[in-house]
């Protein structure tokens, strides 16, 4: 019950936050192929965030520069390649109603992607928050509740394994 309360809240100042936050009319046409740096938030998901190497795989692949937003405990799961590019947060990062503490807030501020793509499929408000605070002309993300909010440009997908999702994805980032 307390853990629904917190979300609400925490779902209201998400909100309240990102309300007045405008962007412009944005091209996707070749958005992939000519932004040059990129920002990954990796899902929570435990079987998604392995399947979501792919992903990385694939920038890799285009040598892209990018960085792999995560979990401090999470950067060790990651392949041996991709522990340099990862930023890590830890439980100090988080405030009591699970979104980003204002010191983590600053940090992220600093920061400037060309697009941020945020992997996680089921509704992630510290994540969606972060999308937001860096500097990016384009948040990529998944179709989920008020994501209109939070990303400009949305997959969506009914897939449940994340093996084939995480593919379906890469096709999709192929295009652009």
């Amino acid at each position: 019950m307390l853990d629904l309360i917190k979300k609400n809240i925490a779902g209201v100042v998400v909100n309240k936050a990102l309300k007045n936050k405008q962007t412009e009319g944005i091209s996707f046409k070749d958005v992939v192929r000519n932004s040059y740096k990129f920002l990954i938030l990796m899902p929570e998901n435990e079987s998604h965030f392995h399947h979501s190497f792919l992903v990385l795989n694939f920038f890799d692949s285009l040598k892209k520069d990018f960085s792999v937003f995560t979990h401090d405990f999470r950067v060790s799961l990651l392949p041996i390649k991709f522990r340099r590019f990862a930023i890590n947060y830890g439980i100090n990062d988080i405030s009591r109603l699970n979104l980003p503490s204002h010191s983590l807030k600053q940090k992220m501020n600093e920061m400037e992607f060309s697009i941020v793509l945020d992997l996680n499929k089921d509704e992630n408000l510290f994540n969606s928050l972060i999308a937001n605070i860096v500097k990016s002309e384009v948040r990529m993300g998944f179709k989920k509740n008020d994501s209109d909010i939070y990303y400009n440009f949305q997959f969506e997908s009914a897939e449940d394994d994340p093996d084939i999702f995480y593919k379906n994805l890469l096709n999709c980032l192929q295009m652009f």
